[in-house]
């Protein structure tokens, strides 16, 4: 991507496609964007269950499922490259359940 940044896409499932809005998303980040600046970045442009991707130390929500090109990934400084693609779901089916009733 032209001016040093990079391009991924986001395929969003459950709760946090319908806060989005969409199913699926291409983001720019700056170049040698992490996948937390992946999730803050979302949190900041769709708040409400984006904002519980992150723990309050830093680690990715146990209740997040992230894959990056297929792989699950746990770690949040994982670094992410031009074109890669990224899955958000929730493992929680209880909090999706709640956050759905309560809208």
């Amino acid at each position: 991507m032209e001016g040093g940044g990079l391009r991924v896409k986001v395929v969003l499932a459950s709760i946090y496609r319908e806060a989005a809005g969409v199913k699926e998303l291409d983001l720019n980040l700056p170049e040698g964007a992490t996948l937390r600046d992946l999730l803050l970045k979302l949190a900041e442009l769709y708040g409400g269950p984006f904002t519980r991707l992150m723990a309050e130390d830093g680690s990715i929500s146990r209740d997040a499922l992230l894959f990056v090109n297929g792989m699950s990934l746990r770690d949040a400084s994982s670094k992410l490259k031009e074109g890669d693609f990224v899955f958000i779901a929730s493992e929680n089916v209880e909090a999706e359940a709640s956050f759905i009733k309560n809208k």
